[in-house]
């Protein structure tokens, strides 16, 4: 009988911890996920924007070691593999961008990297710091609401969902003025 019990406490315990971890790691504090994690919608292109040097290349233009390294980022990303972006980080007065990764899901790309206070003071982070911009000039932005702080040296990461059609060059602008604009080419369309 005191077995039986034992082993019935260690299972409905077992089962808690479990529930435990679950609630845990859904409610946004699980280990390993990115604190910045945003959908982006896209927006027509506004004539009020600065002038962009669109994401793309035309062939003739293009070394072969270029074109090679492009071909292989498409097909990964084909293939709904990871790829490396081609400018992985940006480093500017107050802040360090990395992107550590992409992949394509569906009719959508998935971007995710981190974003360190390189400064001395706190950073704070609005929600439309980030932006990206495709190759035929469509801005990509987000609506969410929330901030992230930093302290001096503290890094998050993000996993940022933008709606890319395949085949687009796309680059990732993180604007937090004064500071200059940190711009990283993530990919490029190939033009004939």
């Amino acid at each position: 009988m005191s077995d039986q019990r034992t082993t019935i406490t260690m299972l409905a315990l077992g089962v808690l911890i479990a529930l435990a971890l679950i609630a845990f790691g859904s409610s946004g504090g699980g280990f390993g996920s990115p604190e910045l994690t945003r959908r982006f919608a896209a927006r027509p292109p506004d004539p009020s924007d600065p002038p962009f040097d669109l994401p793309r290349i035309g062939v003739p233009q293009a070394s072969p070691d270029l074109l090679r390294a492009l071909e292989e980022v498409r097909t990964r990303l084909s293939e709904g593999r990871t790829a490396a972006a081609l400018t992985p980080t940006a480093i500017g007065p107050r802040a360090e961008v990395h992107v550590s990764g992409m992949r394509r899901n569906g009719d959508q790309i998935i971007v995710s990297g981190s974003v360190r206070n390189a400064g001395n003071r706190d950073l704070i982070i609005p929600p439309g710091a980030f932006v990206f911009r495709d190759s035929r000039g469509v801005r990509y932005t987000t609506g969410t609401s929330s901030s992230v702080t930093l302290a001096p040296g503290e890094m998050t990461t993000f996993e940022f969902t933008v709606p890319l059609p395949p085949d687009r060059g796309l680059t990732l602008i993180f604007d937090l003025p004064p500071d200059p604009p940190l711009e990283q080419t993530l990919t490029l369309e190939v033009v004939e």
